[in-house]
């Protein structure tokens, strides 16, 4: 086997800085140059931060009662989460990526991995003007490390970030390359191992990267299991980690959130149902299933008690994916669990006893569900993907908008909407 370093395959991870943010800047060249932070659901607590914010100490994840006047005082620009432009955002940086290398395997939002076997030199070359044309294309700026694992491509990929690289690209080429970048990390900073495993490595006195990549493997195997062996051996330059695909079927299907304040009526809270149907369908309908089972859940409480979960539930025979049919249980769901007069503050939704549509058995009797029902239920499928997300509903998600998380500084749609695009004045 070839060492490490001349393996003729190498492995790019490519990620946007600062993804939400740079994702707000893109369409707001206002902001580009002053402090940003982005709110969580609800408006609850910060989830991303410029620069500048980082450099004011706000750690991620306060909540936002604690910083809203450091916010007012340094001038900070706040948005609340926009996650219809994230997602077109992300969508965009992987169809650039792809403009570079035929093989890209999306791990996050803002970060994939580029396999280039046989590219040999001018790789980091190539990938400099691949970091150069996805910032023009998409005005997000981004990093890539490359290395022949992914576990040490994400290692030069954080070096070329802190360290700020000329170019935004940092290859480990040799093996000096990779003992000095490794020597300098922080064993808790490796992809997969995190502080609470890192603090039992340091038992062993493992602090480094580099210790990591030099202990012995069968200890690690023995004390930690073969996640964090397959973790060294990539430290060590052996390709031995595979991602799970991003579009694997799930064996359930949950859709829920806190609602933007406390609701009473029952068309309210039936409207958030419904929503949460219609999302968890809509996910359903990607993995080309159906489902046996729907769960409906919420939160409540009386006057003077404590918050407490109640759910309903609803069984289907033969499994489903009517829209129709699944909101009508889930409302049936519903009625059963509703109190009037009671404060609710969260619902949710989940399908399970999934199985594939093609594998579905029918029931003893050949009651194979309403075809008419099916095709309604994949019209709508189409003409929300054809034009966004609530394109066509059923009314039942129209009851109310009440139940709508907070957003009080959401930015426009700029790109899923005609009537918030951006306008150019010149003059």
């Amino acid at each position: 086997m070839k060492r490490w370093d001349q393996q003729p395959d190498q492995v790019a991870l490519v990620d946007v800085n600062n993804f939400y943010v740079s994702s707000e800047r893109a369409f707001d060249p206002r902001i580009r140059h002053r402090p940003v932070v982005v709110f969580s659901n609800n408006d609850g607590c910060v989830i991303a931060r410029s620069g500048e914010v980082k450099a004011m100490g706000v750690k991620m994840g306060v909540p936002v009662f604690e910083v809203r006047q450091l916010f007012r005082d340094r001038g900070v620009v706040v948005r609340s989460s926009n996650y219809e432009l994230y997602h077109d955002m992300s969508t965009r940086f992987v169809a650039s990526l792809e403009q570079f290398c035929p093989d890209v395997e999306q791990y996050s939002i803002d970060e994939s991995f580029l396999h280039f076997a046989g590219f040999g030199e001018g790789l980091a070359a190539h990938c400099q003007q691949l970091v150069t044309s996805v910032h023009r294309w998409t005005s997000m700026p981004c990093c890539a490390g490359i290395a022949p694992t992914r576990t040490l491509a994400k290692a030069a990929n954080h070096f070329a970030k802190t360290l700020d690289v000329p170019g935004g690209v940092l290859q480990i080429g040799s093996e000096y390359h990779r003992q000095q970048l490794l020597r300098q990390m922080p064993a808790g900073e490796v992809w997969g191992v995190g502080r609470r495993l890192a603090k039992r490595l340091a038992t062993l006195d493992i602090h480094t990267a580099w210790d990591l990549a030099s202990s012995h493997v069968p200890t690690i195997r023995k004390a930690f299991g073969v996640t964090l062996e397959r973790t060294v051996r990539e430290l060590q330059g052996i390709p031995c980690i595979e991602l799970a695909p991003l579009a694997q079927a799930k064996n359930e299907i949950v859709s829920g959130r806190m609602f933007g304040r406390l609701l009473v009526s029952f068309d309210d809270v039936m409207a958030a149902v419904a929503n949460h149907v219609q999302l968890a369908g809509e996910k359903l309908a990607a993995q080309d299933g159906v489902t046996g089972r729907l769960t409906v859940s919420v939160q409540t409480r009386a006057a003077g008690q404590e918050w407490r979960h109640v759910s309903g539930q609803a069984e289907f025979r033969p499994a489903t994916k009517d829209s129709r049919a699944l909101t009508s249980a889930a409302r049936g769901c519903l009625e059963e669990i509703y109190v009037a007069g009671r404060d609710y503050r969260r619902a949710s939704v989940c399908f399970s006893a999934l199985e594939p549509a093609q594998e579905q058995q029918d029931d003893l009797f050949g009651n194979t569900g309403d075809d008419d029902n099916e095709r309604l239920s994949a019209c709508l499928s189409e003409i929300n993907r054809r034009f966004g997300r609530g394109g066509a509903v059923l009314a039942s998600a129209r009851l109310s908008d009440e139940w709508q998380m907070k957003r009080e500084h959401l930015s426009p749609a700029y790109t899923t909407d005609f009537r918030q695009l951006p306008v150019a004045r010149t003059g």
